[in-house]
């Protein structure tokens, strides 16, 4: 499966943390997907100019843990927070409006699997990715993405989230739509987005409390061209269907 074209993608509601809560939901959520697959149990954590560290999260308790990870981050961004903030000696507990940037990476038997980057402490705009798999490690199928977005929705009660196709030649068509999300081979639309797509569709539709999941296929459509140009017609005009039905979903950003 050619599951390296895609990237889960989220975006949460904006919220102002410390690094020690910014820190404490990151390994909240990783406690709860490693039950899912335990390739979430180990993982790097990096920044550019420093070295990266290793965590695993079966050493040690949840608690010494948030500490070590906390201070790591710390690190990462003293000097930051210095120069920006003016804060001479900050501690775990500060926090910033422009909140703090990640960057796990996630390994098993020697092989990188996925990422995890982003900024969910951040009073002006909140997300999460993961995303950059590897073309030669790309073994995840259909329930793993819909366990993952399902557990991480669960959790970071997002405003979108999706299993998104990250080819240009995709996103060169959705783009001059002007919409504010993309639909992919998942995707999740939260009630608070004001975003439904009618069930008289051809997709899936899955309504529950919080949001409606759209699901394009739950086959692998990666496995020849005709299968592939064929979802893809089918997502952008699911997008425009959207954007003629729901006001919400055009993006006026864009002009």
């Amino acid at each position: 499966m050619a599951k390296n074209i895609f990237s889960l993608s989220f975006v949460l509601p904006s919220q102002k943390l410390s690094i020690r809560e910014t820190v404490f939901k990151l390994l909240s959520l990783l406690e709860i997907l490693r039950i899912e697959d335990d390739v979430f149990t180990k993982f790097k954590v990096s920044a550019l100019h420093f070295k990266s560290v290793a965590l695993n999260l079966e050493e040690g308790s949840f608690e010494e843990n948030v500490m070590k990870l906390s201070e790591v981050v710390l690190q990462f961004n003293f000097e930051d927070i210095r120069q920006h903030e003016k804060e001479e000696n900050p501690t775990i507990d500060f926090s910033r409006d422009f909140g703090y940037r990640f960057l796990f990476q996630f390994n098993k038997n020697n092989k990188q699997h996925f990422s995890i980057t982003g900024n969910i402490s951040s009073s002006q705009f909140c997300g999460l990715g993961i995303e950059y798999f590897p073309f030669e490690n790309s073994d995840y199928d259909f329930d793993w993405y819909m366990n993952i977005i399902r557990k991480t929705n669960d959790f970071l009660k997002p405003k979108y989230s999706s299993v998104k196709i990250i080819l240009d030649q995709y996103m060169e068509l959705y783009h001059p739509l002007k919409i504010m999300y993309p639909l992919g081979w998942i995707t999740y639309f939260s009630n608070d987005s004001n975003i439904k797509i009618s069930e008289k569709t051809d997709f899936e539709i899955i309504q529950e409390e919080n949001g409606q999941y759209v699901i394009a296929t739950r086959e692998d459509f990666t496995t020849n061209k005709e299968n592939f140009f064929a979802i893809k017609e089918k997502l952008i005009e699911g997008m425009k269907v959207l954007k003629s039905t729901c006001n919400e979903y055009s993006d006026p950003t864009r002009s």
